[in-house]
């Protein structure tokens, strides 16, 4: 059990960024700072299931269902992404849903 995983699963996460671009295999995103973040792979694809209503244990079962890997390793790696997209200023979390 992750221990991040399970204090963020049930929050909603939403877009904070100021601008974003896709660019061929690549999404570039800027938050408010004018810093410049890009997104690909798997990075893109969570990016891109982030509608301001799933939560963060909604966004694991989108990834089980696109990609082959084991549970525990994407809540660890999309607990890891999540704040990552918080300390870059490009995703803010939105109260818990129980």
């Amino acid at each position: 059990m992750n221990i991040a995983y399970e204090f963020l699963k049930n929050y909603i996460p939403v877009k904070s960024a100021l601008k974003v671009r896709s660019n061929g295999d690549m999404l570039i995103a800027a938050n408010f700072n004018a810093g410049l973040y890009y997104l690909n792979g798997m990075a893109q694809d969570i990016w891109n299931f982030i509608d301001d209503e799933i939560t963060i244990n909604g966004l694991k079962d989108k990834i089980l269902s696109e990609y082959d890997a084991e549970p525990e390793v994407i809540e660890k790696d999309l607990a890891e992404f999540i704040r990552d997209l918080q300390w870059k200023k490009l995703i803010r979390l939105k109260g818990e849903v129980l």
